[in-house]
């Protein structure tokens, strides 16, 4: 069984970009057109500008939040 500390490390896993504002964590599912969907833990959609990502006053993210992605898009 897991502990908490390892589910917390799944999650921020799966989840790696968090919107320091509201407090929550989403995965990017797509990219089109200068926009990037993201989805919620509870599986709410969100539409955001990609720019808007790379904005360190609002999100925090893992890895895969990398500027050089999000730059090409």
């Amino acid at each position: 069984m897991s502990t908490l500390t390892e589910l917390a490390q799944q999650i921020a896993a799966l989840y790696p970009l968090q919107d320091k504002t509201a407090g929550k964590r989403y995965r990017i599912v797509s990219q089109l057109a200068g926009m990037t969907e993201l989805e919620e833990i509870s599986g709410v959609p969100r539409y955001v500008d990609t720019h808007q990502l790379a904005d360190q006053r609002l999100w925090d993210g893992g890895p895969a939040r990398s500027g050089e992605r999000f730059a090409s898009v």
